[in-house]
């Protein structure tokens, strides 16, 4: 240490004074700007003073302190939001309807692992109670390895047992075991039908969260679909499932089905396909062979529905193309015509949104197709048949070798090829069939059919359509292939 420098307990006693002599300075500040403002400042005073002052106007009323979120909001600059009211029907709705909801578990039986959640509601004394077929799927489709309880708005529990379903609509009726004299609720008749704009509620245990409800309103049946649905405006969240749909007197109006994708478009089962399941006998107990049957029944129902009358055409550059009947297929076009390029492409593709859900991993039931016609003048014929060629190859993976495997619910594809001839224009055609495995006589179909009779340019039409009977198959191909024609 330098013998300059004074010893560090003076050094340290020094600075402690200096800090000390500067925050008195700073408090002496601070008290001459507060008094300053108070003078100044035309607002009244946070603390009211203990005499009132005299004046000739009447009193001011009395200022509230504000309280400590009100505070917090002004100092952040924020701006107090109310929250809307809850809806008082909603409450009246939820509150009666507490003792008729149930959570459906489907739980594995080597260890109690829930697998999948979603809702239901009882619709009978004795504990029948609707929800949807893909909720308790693995029930019907795995029994062994599967079971099924229910949790009540209180908390109990018991096991589920299953009555019937319906693949079809997306249904399914169980009961509940150990319940007896239950409230339940009723549906709303068959005269008084739902007007547009009607409110409805849903009900259910969204994302496995607790009960809820949520309003909404009716906006009729969608369009371009095979079976009747209600386009529910409101929300409709994973685990609601299988719940309730209900109107302002509590009588359900449909069952909670599934989301469309959109913000508040939302599907409901109509009770045209509930009834009927209410009403089914139920002395035998239904096993998964009851899917083959209803399986047929729903290709029957869209193979007769697309071929009632001659499919509908559609200009597709010179040539006319199938595009099905308006109510049931929705159609879409695209095109690549640019200056610069060589070539252009116009395309035409048409769905039967008619899916049904089997498990998480296969649903059946639909016809798709798709239209695309190509021009290409300036490649020259033998790059344009190449081009097309490789652009047109939409089963050569399957025709190649078999690059598709087994399922468990399907077999591999067995392809052929061919050329087709119709009056109007000339097919290379392949074609790939695959066999149902757990549903017999029931087919996957796809069809590619390329013309083979112009030299710059050309129609690929493409068709799939799965679960079908090998007949039903070859009828709509058929109907498909005459309903192409060149038309320039």
């Amino acid at each position: 240490m330098n013998k300059k420098d004074p010893p560090p307990s003076l050094r340290f006693g020094r600075r402690k004074r200096l800090l000390t002599r500067w925050n008195s300075v700073l408090l002496l500040l601070a008290v001459v700007a507060t008094v300053a403002a108070a003078q100044t400042s035309p607002t009244a005073p946070s603390v009211a003073p203990t005499q009132p002052a005299v004046s000739t106007s009447a009193t001011a009323p009395p200022v509230a302190a504000p309280s400590v979120n009100q505070a917090a909001a002004v100092a952040g600059n924020a701006v107090e939001t109310r929250l809307p009211a809850p809806s008082p029907t909603g409450q009246r709705l939820f509150d009666a309807a507490r003792d008729k909801l149930v959570q459906i578990r489907i739980l594995t039986r080597a260890g109690s692992s829930q697998a999948s959640v979603g809702s239901g509601f009882l619709v009978a004394a004795d504990g029948t109670t609707l929800t949807n077929y893909h909720v308790i799927s693995q029930l019907v489709l795995e029994p062994q390895r599967f079971r099924a309880e229910y949790v009540r708005v209180d908390g109990k529990r018991g096991d589920v047992v299953l009555l019937s379903f319906d693949v079809i609509h997306d249904l399914a009726l169980v009961r509940l075991e150990g319940i007896t004299n239950a409230a339940h609720f009723n549906l709303r008749d068959v005269n008084d039908p739902l007007r547009q704009g009607e409110k409805i509620y849903s009900m259910g245990n969204p994302l496995d969260l607790g009960f809820a409800i949520s309003e909404g309103t009716y906006n009729g049946l969608v369009e371009r679909r095979l079976y009747d649905q209600i386009h529910f405006t409101g929300a409709l969240n994973p685990g609601m499932s299988g719940g309730p749909a209900v109107d302002e007197q509590g009588r359900v109006i449909g069952v909670n089905v599934a989301g469309t994708g959109g913000e508040l478009a939302n599907l409901l089962v109509p009770l045209n396909y509930v009834r009927p399941l209410v009403a089914m006998p139920r002395d035998v107990a239904p096993d998964k062979k009851l899917i083959a049957t209803q399986l047929q029944k729903h290709q029957t129902t869209m193979i007769d529905a697309l071929l009632a009358k001659p499919l509908p055409r559609q200009a597709l550059g010179p040539a006319e193309v199938a595009v099905g009947e308006e109510r049931l297929l929705r159609c879409w076009g695209s095109s690549n015509a640019k200056p610069e390029k060589m070539y252009r492409t116009e395309t035409i593709n048409c769905a039967l949104r008619a899916g049904l859900y089997i498990d998480s991993s296969f649903t059946t039931g639909t016809v798709k197709w798709d239209h695309t016609y190509r021009t290409g003048e300036k490649l020259g014929a033998w790059r344009f048949a190449a081009w097309q060629s490789r652009s047109a190859s939409g089963t050569q993976g399957m025709l190649s070798g078999g690059s598709v495997k087994p399922t468990r619910y399907l077999t591999r594809p067995h392809c052929s090829e061919d050329f087709v001839a119709t009056a109007a224009i000339r097919f290379r055609t392949a074609m790939c069939v695959r066999a149902h495995r757990e549903f017999d006589g029931l087919f996957d179909m796809t069809l590619t059919a390329t013309s083979t009779d112009r030299d710059t340019e050309g129609l690929t039409s493409a068709l799939d359509v799965k679960g079908v009977t090998f007949a039903n198959g070859n009828r709509l191909l058929k109907a498909f292939l005459q309903a192409s024609s060149w038309t320039k």
